[in-house]
């Protein structure tokens, strides 16, 4: 209709009336180009806030890892301290099984995870565009870049000091396992170290688990105590050094937190 319109008024030479049809295609397009950058603009905003509402929730679940973590490497630090006082200063008669369990749950150490589905996503299909405020996407980008190194350095820590430094220390000189004894060691584990396997738990009771294959881990001589002393050192030290590391990325996760909480809240309508 337009078209013929136009055709009509240039052989008529009404040029006033050419240059108003000109003005109303122009501004006909200008206007639906507007309405789908409009359209376009909304629906990116929408999919940004849905994908910052998941990141949130999983940095929520990164916050409970890593708070299970530093319970568990000061759970390990104490442990280590209480058993160094064993060793000093006790004289009961089941001292020995008591230095032997917390020996034997020293030899367990934690892996800390903290993958973000959300963030995946995102870099994976090239949307980080889509979160429209740079400080806040170069603040994500920092973060994972940043928990991913420190999780790196706790894996080291784990693998060399604890994995082939103490754990091959207690094998070495025959230090059997032993089930944890709330009671005797007076102190309940964290739940973080709780086994939640309940086959695990029905064979504490057995002969072999119960004893870890020997009735004393250690001769009747001290001398073994004093070697265990520097390598309980080293056990000790290197969850605190973890516990550490495992603070930094809980400042870390709740600083990122608080943006995307401050961004969703001025976005909110």
């Amino acid at each position: 209709m337009i078209l013929s319109r136009v055709i009509h008024h240039v052989k008529g030479q009404q040029w006033t009336a050419v240059f108003l049809d000109f003005l109303i295609v122009v501004l006909g397009v200008f206007l639906g180009i507007q309405a789908s950058n409009w359209n376009q603009y909304a629906a990116d905003r929408r999919t940004e806030t849905e994908y910052l509402g998941q990141l949130q929730g999983d940095l929520r679940n990164i916050q409970t890892e890593i708070d299970a973590q530093i319970e568990f490497e000061q759970f390990q630090a104490n442990l280590a301290n209480q058993v160094f006082g064993l060793i000093r200063n006790d004289a009961s008669e089941d001292r020995a099984l008591k230095i032997d369990i917390g020996l034997s749950e020293l030899a367990v150490r934690r892996t800390l995870r903290t993958q973000s589905p959300t963030f995946l996503d995102l870099q994976g299909s090239g949307k980080l565009g889509l979160i429209s405020d740079p400080a806040l996407r170069a603040a994500i980008i920092s973060y994972f870049y940043g928990i991913s190194r420190l999780e790196a350095a706790l894996d080291k820590n784990n693998a060399f000091f604890i994995d082939q430094g103490y754990c091959r220390f207690i094998l070495d000189q025959g230090i059997p396992p032993r089930r944890w004894n709330s009671g005797l060691m007076n102190m309940p584990l964290p739940t973080s170290a709780i086994p939640l396997s309940e086959y695990r738990k029905s064979t504490e009771k057995d002969a072999l688990y119960a004893t870890g294959g020997a009735v004393l881990a250690a001769p009747a001589d001290a001398g073994i105590w004093e070697e265990i002393v520097p390598h309980l050192a080293w056990r000790g030290t290197i969850s605190t050094n973890n516990e550490a590391i495992a603070q930094r990325m809980r400042a870390a996760t709740e600083d990122l937190e608080s943006k995307l909480a401050g961004h969703l809240g001025r976005r909110a309508p």
